[in-house]
């Protein structure tokens, strides 16, 4: 439970920090949430190879795989930072509407033949 609480908030955090600094936030959110069900995916196949199909029938074995948990939850904080840190070094695109110098100017054609 505290997994998917941590994903809530981390995600937030993430959406936040892309938009203030003006990059979109799908990429990160969606790298960070298939990395979340990575590791949910890894830690649930090691658990059942370590302790087989009947994993979920005894309680011992439940009791047992709740030692992996803090390994989650390392790895959800690490990736956490991993992308924040990827957010900040990332290059802002900068609007050329900035500058502030006027339009360059043509010069007229001088057209007095035509009179």
């Amino acid at each position: 439970m505290i997994d998917i609480l941590l994903v809530l908030i981390f995600c937030y955090q993430l959406h936040r920090m892309a938009h203030k600094r003006g990059l979109p936030a799908w990429p990160y959110l969606l790298n960070y949430l298939a990395g979340f069900f990575l590791i949910a995916i890894g830690i649930g196949y090691t658990a059942m190879s370590i302790f087989g199909k009947d994993l979920l029938q005894n309680e011992a074995a439940m009791k047992k795989t709740l030692m992996l948990e803090p390994f989650a939850i390392l790895f959800e904080v690490l990736l956490f930072i991993y992308f924040r840190n990827k957010i900040m070094k990332a290059e802002v695109p900068q609007d050329e509407d900035d500058n502030n110098e006027p339009p360059p100017t043509e010069e007229k054609k001088d057209l007095s033949y035509f009179r």
